[in-house]
């Protein structure tokens, strides 16, 4: 139970991770940032069982993606101009996807927050996409 629930939670901290408009670099989370994100998206258990298998093919859909499109994060090995758009193009699909399904499952604040979480972690892929 705890790995799946980091496992998602990892998932779900990077889900933001995108280029526009909102996971990336596959990262664990650690305990202190898992209780962070428990606690500004006020999951209940039941909402943390539902999203779990939400976000593990999102993470999927991502991981696949980036590395269709030569995206390492480590070297900063990314496409070029044409690469990166169509990268944009496959993640604002999937984050589009993930996002309706989980607005089934989160309440209209939790979505909102979501939301927020998303865009933060939006701007810090892009940086590291960058390098």
């Amino acid at each position: 139970m705890i790995n799946s629930l980091t496992r998602t939670l990892a998932i779900f901290a990077v889900i933001g991770a995108m280029l526009v408009p909102a996971v990336a670099a596959a990262q664990l989370l650690t305990p202190e940032d898992i209780a962070k994100l428990e606690a500004r998206l006020s999951l209940t258990p039941e909402q943390r069982a539902a999203i779990s298998p939400i976000l593990e093919d999102s993470m999927s859909a991502r991981s696949t993606t980036f590395n269709k499109y030569g995206v390492d994060f480590e070297t900063c090995e990314r496409p070029g101009a044409l690469g990166l758009i169509r990268l944009n193009k496959d993640m604002n699909r999937i984050n589009a996807d993930t996002r309706s399904r989980l607005a089934e499952i989160l309440t209209p604040a939790q979505l909102r927050e979501y939301d927020k979480i998303v865009a933060e972690q939006t701007a810090i892929v892009k940086q590291q996409i960058m390098c």
